[in-house]
């Protein structure tokens, strides 16, 4: 018993059990034989002769399965006269008498068999020490299962951290790397925004003449135009890249829709005209007033119809719609007559760096910073932004905003 205490594999306990079997009923052999599934597995042996060492026999065709079937003894004088005995696997070998006993009686795990080379009575003594040896050899594999269990455990628990070590490493070198991008995002926008003021402010000096000829007027309304977009990217790369969602510092105040509209359009008219493109502005409600950051709503206006003009087609319309709702919010609406949004890109659309695409996958013309900048700032004010079908034409991007 003490050595099986010590014992921390099967196989010792295996072998310390089939010795000790022999040794104190002072058989000629012993077996240890382990219960798989509806099987036995006579896993040991210790005997004067082979018997049936690494084979496996059906529960009902073997004593051994009568004896963890019901979970009790077995003991036979003479082999030849008892009914549970398979004569004929028994014929070959030396046993005459034998008795078995289960390893924990309660849910049997195997059982322990002795053989006689003669007939003889098994004593009542020889059987409880046969007894003894099972609740022990029950104890010892449990306590094998319970350390090879917390054996995987602490390997298991050595997986985790070494795991979170990586995670940890991994997530690291993704801030350094996130912080790298912001600064290299910023750098860009910085050199952006200066020159592409510069550009404005000559073109704005420019067209404040009054006799500038009308060609050369147009020119100097594309070029506003164009230095406007230039400076609107580098605004949306400098908060998309260093602004995490609601963080805008928002300036509220009372607004005007209609307003916003005209000035919207005052600045993107020179696009829509070198595309043949108008500029609808209908507001259902020219009264309702939206509680609203006005710099940072203009810009996503800004970028909402840029992106219609863009992606419709010559000569076609670009609509900008308001609407008052219950409770307390307005629907500001910019449609456009492309080819439309697929469905399967409306959620991934919103995404940084995420491009619109013009007829197809293929054909992206989206910087894949503006739409990003829009879901910012629209939900910074508390709203949402989503975008629809057109009724048939194109889409129709659309935000609520807390009313005034």
């Amino acid at each position: 018993m003490q050595d099986l205490s010590l014992a921390r594999d099967l196989q010792t306990i295996m072998q310390i059990v089939g010795r000790a079997a022999r040794e104190l009923t002072g058989a000629d052999g012993a077996s240890f034989v382990l219960r798989d599934g509806d099987l036995c597995y006579y896993a040991q042996e210790d005997a004067i002769s082979p018997l049936w060492q690494g084979k496996r026999f059906p529960m009902s065709a073997c004593v051994s399965g009568w004896v963890m079937l019901n979970r009790k003894p077995a003991v036979i004088g003479d082999i030849t006269l008892d009914p549970r005995v398979p004569v004929d696997a028994y014929r070959p070998t030396f046993v005459r008498s034998m008795a078995m006993v289960p390893i924990r009686a309660r849910s049997p795990l195997g059982a322990i068999g002795t053989y006689w080379a003669s007939t003889r009575a098994i004593a009542p003594s020889e059987l409880a020490l046969l007894q003894a040896l099972a609740g022990s050899a029950a104890v010892a594999l449990e306590n094998v299962a319970l350390q090879d269990g917390l054996e995987k455990g602490r390997a298991w628990a050595r997986e985790v951290e070494a795991a979170n070590r990586d995670l940890a490493q991994r997530h690291q070198a993704m801030q350094e790397l996130q912080r790298q991008n912001e600064a290299l995002s910023e750098f860009l926008a910085h050199d952006l925004r200066s020159p592409a003021a510069g550009i404005m402010l000559a073109a704005q000096a420019r067209l404040q003449k009054q006799d500038l000829p009308e060609p050369e007027r147009r020119r100097w309304s594309a070029v506003l135009s164009s230095a406007e977009v230039i400076q609107r990217t580098a605004l949306n790369l400098l908060d998309v890249a260093s602004r995490q969602h609601g963080m805008f510092v928002l300036r509220l105040a009372e607004l005007n829709p209609v307003s916003l509209f005209e000035g919207v359009a005052e600045i993107m008219e020179p696009l829509a005209a070198s595309r043949g493109q108008r500029i609808e502005l209908h507001p259902s409600m020219p009264s309702c007033l939206v509680r609203a950051d006005e710099d940072l709503v203009r810009r996503v206006l800004l970028n909402l119809v840029d992106n219609a003009l863009r992606h419709s087609p010559a000569h076609g319309a670009v609509r900008l719609e308001a609407r008052g709702l219950d409770p307390g919010w307005v629907e500001v609406n910019v449609c456009d007559e492309g080819a439309g949004i697929p469905v399967h890109l409306r959620d991934h659309i919103f995404d940084k760096y995420a491009r619109l695409a013009d007829g197809g996958p293929a054909s992206s013309t989206g910087r894949g910073l503006g739409l990003t900048f829009c879901r910012m700032v629209i939900e910074a004010h508390g709203g949402k932004i989503d975008v629809t079908d057109n009724g048939g034409r194109g889409s129709r991007f659309s935000m609520l905003l807390p009313a005034g």
